[in-house]
């Protein structure tokens, strides 16, 4: 048996451990990248005004795991979140079998932007409980790719990401005829027995 946050770490939760803990990263390169930041005085970043209650993005998996273990908590282990998210009837998605795009009633997720620009992200919650889980978990794809076990061998490290995201910019049939912005190499992975993973070299190139 194991627990598991009902909902994803939002920026205000990030910036009550950066207050208390006085945490500053000694390579700041990409470190909370959508945060005010005001390093002249000293100051902790802290979320922009009304974005209090977004998912924390921009951090590294040695972040994410410190912040975990300030809370008393950890990183799921990949086959934790993928109970947490699938239960026990090999459903696809949290809430059944169907992507919420292309089945009635309420949306369970953010609308998938496939633009230029990344969208911003929801209020944490805001598609709950309509697209939680079986066991009450919520925001499990489709808003962030989340941290889960780390890999390693003699030359490579990596991490294993559930969850997909919001941004699922496509490759067009021009490709590679003709340059374009959506060229991506991260393809989605919004159904729960899906995973992608993450090369792992320093914290800078893990932010994102």
């Amino acid at each position: 048996p194991f627990f598991i946050d009902q909902h994803l770490v939002t920026k205000i939760d990030f910036a009550r451990y950066l207050n208390a803990t006085g945490y500053r990263p000694r390579d700041s390169y990409n470190f909370l990248s959508d945060w005010q930041h005001d390093e002249g005085a000293g100051h902790a970043p802290c979320p922009a005004q009304g974005e209090e209650s977004r998912p924390v993005v921009w951090v590294s998996l040695a972040e994410a795991r410190a912040y975990c273990a300030w809370a008393g908590k950890r990183l799921p282990h990949s086959y934790e979140w993928q109970l947490a998210a699938q239960g026990t009837d090999d459903r696809l998605y949290p809430w059944g079998n169907s992507d919420s795009h292309e089945a009635d009633g309420p949306p369970r997720r953010p609308q998938p932007s496939s633009g230029r620009v990344v969208p911003p992200l929801p209020d944490v919650g805001k598609f709950s409980p309509a697209g939680d889980s079986v066991y009450g978990v919520a925001d499990l794809v489709g808003f962030v790719w989340q941290f889960t076990d780390e890999f390693h061998d003699q030359h490579t490290r990596t991490v294993l990401l559930k969850g997909s995201s919001n941004y699922e910019p496509m490759v067009s049939s021009d490709y590679p005829a003709l340059p374009q912005v959506g060229n991506w190499y991260f393809p989605k992975a919004a159904q729960v027995n899906r995973h992608n993973r993450m090369m792992l070299m320093d914290d800078s190139y893990e932010r994102a």
